[in-house]
C-alpha cells in the first residue's frame, strides 16, 4: 500500500468520524435519578440540554446532590451505550 492509499484512507476515516460525530449530535439521551426527581437530557456529543429538578427536592440539598450525581452517571451510561453501538456499526462497514 502506497502512501497515497493511505492518505486516502485516512481522508476516509475523517468524513466518516465527522458523518459519526454529527449521527451523534443528534440523540438526546435522559438521564433520571432513581426516584425520577432529577432529570438531565444529554446529546451524543455530551452537551448538557436540559435540567430538570422536582420541586419535591429543591429544599434538600443533599438529595438534590445526589440527584444529580445519579441522573448524571445515568445519562453518561446511555451515552457509552449509544457509542458503543456506533462505533461497531462504523468499524463494521
Amino acid at each position: 500500500m502506497g502512501v497515497f492509499d493511505k492518505l486516502k484512507d485516512l481522508q476516509k476515516m475523517r468524513k466518516e468520524g465527522r458523518a459519526l460525530q454529527s449521527s451523534l449530535a443528534k440523540e438526546v439521551l435522559v438521564g433520571a435519578s432513581k426516584d425520577g426527581n432529577f432529570k438531565v437530557s444529554i446529546d451524543g456529543n455530551q452537551n448538557v440540554l436540559r435540567v430538570e429538578i422536582s420541586d419535591a427536592i429543591v429544599g434538600n440539598k443533599h438529595l438534590l446532590e445526589q440527584d444529580a450525581k445519579d441522573a448524571f452517571a445515568r445519562a453518561l451510561d446511555a451515552l457509552k451505550k449509544l457509542m458503543a453501538s456506533k462505533f461497531s456499526s462504523f468499524l463494521k462497514e
